[in-house]
């Protein structure tokens, strides 16, 4: 595990306040992160959400639930 965490932090990964005790999550830019886990066999390093990409997802589907069910005044296209 400390050695994932080296390599990762040698790409420019930083590790962030989500990190826990039995898994790390690191995290280059608002676009790239993962978790690393460890395993019996050594680490499971996966595609993780960042925030950045969380909050974008909420806003679309926001404005998307408003557009869709007709909500007078919060429509993006105003009839």
């Amino acid at each position: 595990m400390d050695e994932a965490l080296a390599a990762a932090a040698a790409a420019g990964f930083r590790m962030t306040t989500r990190s826990g005790p039995n898994r790390a999550y690191v995290q280059r830019d608002w676009m790239t992160a993962a978790t690393i886990s460890p395993t019996p066999g050594g680490v499971v390093v996966k595609p993780a959400w960042t925030t950045g990409q969380m909050v974008i997802v909420a806003g679309v589907l926001v404005l998307l639930f408003f557009g869709l069910c007709g909500v007078p005044g919060a429509g993006i296209i105003a009839a």
